[in-house]
C-alpha cells in the first residue's frame, strides 16, 4: 500500500520535481554507501577532466549531474531548479524542459573538458565535475532571456528576470580568476549560454 502511495504521489510530481526527488535519492544512497562501504562507487559516474578517462566512461557526461558534494551543494541546486522549473513549465510541456536541462548538463561538461585540456593549470584544483549546476543554469537563463520583463519576488523586492540571470552569470565570471571551483563555474557558463541560445 505505502509503494503504491509513494507512485502515485510521484506521479503527480511535475518533470522538475521528479528531477529533485532523483537528486535527493541519489544523494542519499551516495551518502549510505560512503557510510556503510567506507567509500562511494560513485566516481565512476563523475565527469573525470581527462578526455581519455571520459572516453572509458561516456555516460559520466550526463550521469556527472545526478551526484553532488555535500548538503550544501544539492539544497541550493534543487532550490533553484524548483522555483526555476516552476516559471519554466507555466510556459512550456515537459519535453522542452527535459532538452534544455539536459542539453544545458551535456555543454556544461563539455565546457569542463575542453577548458581543462586547453588550460589544464586553471583547473589544476578540480578533479571531476559532479552537480547539477549546469542543467539548473541552463533553465534557470532560458527563462530569464526568454521573459527577460518579468519581475519576481525575492524577500522584500521584485526583480526582473534578466537581473536575475545576469546576477549569477555575473558572479561565476568574477569568481573564475580567484581559482574558486573554476571547473564548476565554467560549467555554469556552458550551461547559461545553452539556455540562452536555445531561449
Amino acid at each position: 500500500m505505502a509503494n503504491g502511495g509513494l507512485q502515485y504521489n510521484f506521479a503527480r510530481l511535475n518533470i522538475a520535481e521528479k528531477l529533485i526527488a532523483f537528486n535527493v535519492l541519489i544523494f542519499i544512497l551516495d551518502g549510505l554507501a560512503l557510510a556503510l562501504l567506507g567509500g562511494s562507487v560513485a566516481s565512476w559516474y563523475h565527469l573525470p577532466k581527462d578526455f581519455m578517462d571520459f572516453f572509458g566512461q561516456p555516460w559520466s557526461i550526463v550521469t556527472y549531474s545526478f551526484f553532488h558534494a555535500g548538503f550544501g551543494h544539492i539544497f541550493w541546486n534543487m532550490i533553484m531548479l524548483y522555483f526555476a522549473g516552476r516559471i519554466f513549465l507555466n510556459l512550456f510541456d515537459a519535453q522542452r524542459f527535459i532538452n534544455v536541462y539536459f542539453l544545458g548538463v551535456i555543454v556544461g561538461g563539455l565546457v569542463f573538458l575542453l577548458s581543462y585540456n586547453i588550460f589544464p593549470t586553471l583547473l589544476s584544483t578540480n578533479t571531476a565535475l559532479i552537480g547539477a549546476s549546469a542543467g539548473v543554469t541552463a533553465v534557470l537563463i532560458f527563462i530569464c532571456a526568454y521573459i527577460p520583463n518579468q519581475e519576481v519576488r525575492i524577500i522584500f523586492f521584485n526583480v526582473k528576470l534578466w537581473y536575475v540571470g545576469a546576477f549569477f552569470v555575473l558572479v561565476d565570471l568574477i569568481r573564475i580568476p580567484y581559482g574558486d571551483n573554476v571547473g564548476g563555474r565554467l560549467a555554469h557558463l556552458g550551461g547559461a549560454l545553452l539556455g540562452y541560445v536555445y531561449a
